[in-house]
């Protein structure tokens, strides 16, 4: 629908205000994907140049809607290549406008590769644990980009998927979701290296171990970890295992971890 509306013809041949609502999406795009990169390259003396954007400066930084989702970071690049090829085709304006837009086409191509370049791998750097415990790390983002598009929600202090526990079953296996798919997932931590994807509890979900929430802070001591935030956590029916939902960073992303005695494995 947002693409339908963008790319109608009406705008693209209207008016100024239609044309310039057009271009005006481009450069926000082009903000919110290049801009924190952009500001972090620029010589200190210069980046007050950069409040000419006024409040849309905050793309680079908060409010960024091009990293809520990995859906959604693609859905807005295809609505800007789409603008591009149709200011292209039916805009007015001759060779300016067409190399302009030529040059926005070829920096939202470019964004996937781009932001492999800008953010790198995500790793959980705040997450400490006591030597007598490993971790497993149940979400862990398979693949360079999904690896890179999380570092990027770091970076912008953006929440992106939100998991929660459901608790341990009897058959000390955790379960756990998330609010973005509505999936469910379960891990067997004595036989599972990741975590399986399933349709519903094989048992009453009123069997599951209890999950605490909490919104302080998770210092190393008895929990035998340490991290920025510690959302939620449950233990095993055997008390051998204990799963935590933490943020690495206080308004960054979510992960699922469980800790183990280092015996276990």
């Amino acid at each position: 629908m947002i693409c339908a509306i963008l790319m109608s013809k009406q705008l693209l041949t209207g008016g100024r205000l239609h044309r310039g609502v057009l271009w005006t999406f481009l450069i926000l795009l082009l903000l919110s994907v290049y801009g924190r990169w952009l500001v972090d390259a620029t010589p200190e003396p210069l980046r007050p140049a950069w409040w000419v954007f006024g409040p849309f400066i905050l793309l680079t930084d908060l409010l960024n809607p091009v990293f809520f989702d990995r859906f959604w970071f693609f859905m807005f690049c295809i609505c800007g290549v789409a603008i591009c090829a149709l200011f292209w085709v039916l805009g007015r304006g001759g060779w300016k406008i067409r190399a302009v837009s030529a040059a926005i086409l070829a920096s939202i191509i470019a964004a996937p590769f781009a932001v492999l370049f800008m953010y790198g791998p995500y790793s959980l750097r705040t997450v400490r644990v006591h030597r007598e415990y490993e971790l497993s790390w149940l979400t862990e983002p398979k693949g360079n980009f999904a690896s890179a598009f999380k570092s990027a929600q770091r970076e912008h202090d953006v929440f992106g998927c939100k998991y929660l526990l459901h608790g341990w079953g009897p058959d000390s296996r955790l379960y756990f979701g998330s609010k973005c798919r509505k999936d469910l997932w379960v891990f067997d931590p004595q036989v599972d290296k990741t975590p399986r994807r399933i349709q519903s509890f094989p048992f009453e979900s009123g069997s599951l171990t209890e999950v605490t929430r909490s919104r302080n802070f998770r210092p190393m001591g008895d929990g035998g970890l340490a991290v920025s935030r510690v959302v939620e956590d449950s233990i095993s029916p055997d008390g051998e295992f204990r799963a935590f939902v933490i943020q690495d960073s206080l308004y960054g992303p979510y992960d699922v971890l469980v800790m183990q005695p280092t015996a276990h494995k």
